[in-house]
C-alpha cells in the first residue's frame, strides 16, 4: 500500500507540473469515482487520501486552478485533446487509424508551437496534455499575461460566445491540432478540464493509465494559435449578426397584417380560439419566435381582453398547452376565418 502511494504521489505530482500552478497550486478542484462529482482538496495529502479512498478509480486533477465565481481571471495556460477510439469504430483497424491521427495531431502541435505534450493511453484513446502561454499582443512585456477576456483584441467577441474565453480558446485549440478530429462529446471548460493521472484506473475499461509521451517540461508560445482564434471568433460574429439582421428581414416580411392588428385589439370573446387557431401558430411558426418571446406578448394581449370583460382563463397553462401542441401547424387565413368563426370575422373586418 505505501509503495503504491508513493507511485500515485509521482505521478500526481508529475501532472501537477503540467499546470501553471506556482500560486494557485491548492485548493484545487479534483474527482474519483467515489466522489462522483468534483471537490476541493486544500493540499497534496488530501488529494492522494481521496485517491486511495477511492481504490485509485477514475482519480482526476482540473488543469485550470480553483477560483470563485466572481474572481475568475484565468488566461490560457493548459490544453487538454481527447482522440477516442470511437471515432475509428468504422475502420477496418480502428487502432491503427487512432495512431495515426494521434501522429498527425503531435506533428502540427510541435510544428505550430514547437510543443512536445504528454500523451496518456487510457484504454479508450489517447489524452494529450500541452501547457501553453499566450502572451497579451498590447503588453510591451512579452512574457506578460491576461485572461483573454481583458484584453481589448479578445473581449469585445465576449456577446458572440457561451462561455469565457479561456474555455473557447481550449476548445479551439483541440479543433485545430486534431484537423476537428477530436471526440466531439469531449469539450472542456475551464470548470471541467479533468486531466486522468498515470497508473491510476479507468473503470470504464478497468484499465490502468499508461503514459506513452512524456511532456519535454516546456510551456509552448500558443500566440499564434491566438491570432487564428480570433479570426474565428471574428466569423462566429459575422455569423451572429447575419442571422440577427435575416431574423429582422425575416420577421418583417412574413408579417401578416390582419394578424399584427388582432394583436393590438383586445377582445371580449374568442380569446381560446384566437391562441389555438391564429395567434400561437402565427408567432411560433410564422414569425418562427422563441417560447420566451411568446409569453409575454400574449399575456399582454389577453391582460387587454380582460379588461374588456373578466372572464376565469387561466393565461399560462392555455398558452403552454397550446404552445406544446402546435407543431408546424398554421394559422387560419383570414379568407377560412369566415366560414369557420363569421363573428370574429366580422369584428375584425370591422
Amino acid at each position: 500500500m505505501i509503495v503504491q502511494k508513493e507511485i500515485i504521489k509521482r505521478n500526481a505530482q508529475f501532472i501537477l507540473s503540467h499546470f501553471d500552478y506556482q500560486e494557485y497550486k491548492f485548493p484545487r478542484a479534483i474527482m474519483t469515482l467515489k466522489t462522483k462529482g468534483q471537490i476541493h482538496a486544500n493540499n497534496e495529502e488530501e488529494m492522494l487520501k481521496h485517491f486511495m479512498e477511492s481504490d485509485l478509480k477514475d482519480c482526476r486533477i482540473n488543469g485550470y486552478p480553483f477560483y470563485e465565481e466572481e474572481d475568475c481571471r484565468l488566461y490560457p495556460s493548459f490544453i487538454f485533446i481527447d482522440l477516442d477510439l470511437s471515432l475509428c469504430n468504422v475502420c477496418k483497424y480502428p487502432e491503427r487509424k487512432l495512431d495515426y491521427i494521434l501522429k498527425q495531431t503531435l506533428n502540427r502541435i510541435e510544428k505550430e508551437i514547437n510543443g512536445v505534450p504528454t500523451v496518456l493511453w487510457t484504454g479508450g484513446g489517447y489524452h494529450i496534455y500541452q501547457p501553453i502561454t499566450v502572451h497579451n499582443p498590447n503588453s510591451k512585456e512579452l512574457k506578460e499575461r491576461y485572461p483573454l477576456d481583458h484584453i481589448h483584441a479578445f473581449k469585445e467577441f465576449l456577446p458572440y460566445i457561451n462561455n469565457d474565453l479561456t474555455t473557447e480558446f481550449m476548445r479551439f485549440a483541440a479543433k485545430y491540432f486534431t484537423n476537428n478530429q477530436k471526440d466531439p462529446k469531449h469539450n472542456p471548460s475551464i470548470k471541467s478540464c479533468l486531466i486522468r493521472v498515470p497508473e491510476t484506473i479507468n473503470s470504464k475499461y478497468n484499465f490502468t493509465v499508461k503514459i506513452r509521451q512524456k511532456w519535454d517540461g516546456k510551456e509552448a508560445n500558443a500566440s499564434v494559435i491566438a491570432s487564428y482564434f480570433r479570426d474565428n471568433l471574428m466569423q462566429r460574429k459575422s455569423e451572429h449578426e447575419k442571422k440577427t439582421i435575416d431574423k429582422v428581414r425575416y420577421i418583417h416580411i412574413n408579417k401578416i397584417g390582419w394578424i399584427e392588428k388582432l394583436l393590438e385589439t383586445p377582445l371580449a370573446d374568442n380569446r381560446k380560439y384566437c391562441l389555438w387557431k391564429i395567434l400561437i401558430p402565427y408567432l411560433a411558426n410564422i414569425k418562427k419566435l422563441p417560447k420566451y418571446e411568446i409569453f409575454p406578448i400574449l399575456i399582454e394581449w389577453l391582460d387587454k381582453c380582460d379588461r374588456m370583460k373578466s372572464i376565469d382563463f387561466r393565461s399560462q397553462s392555455r398558452i403552454e398547452d397550446n404552445l406544446r401542441n402546435v407543431k408546424n401547424y398554421l394559422p387560419i387565413s383570414f379568407d377560412n376565418l369566415k366560414d369557420d368563426n363569421f363573428e370574429l370575422y366580422k369584428a375584425l373586418k370591422s
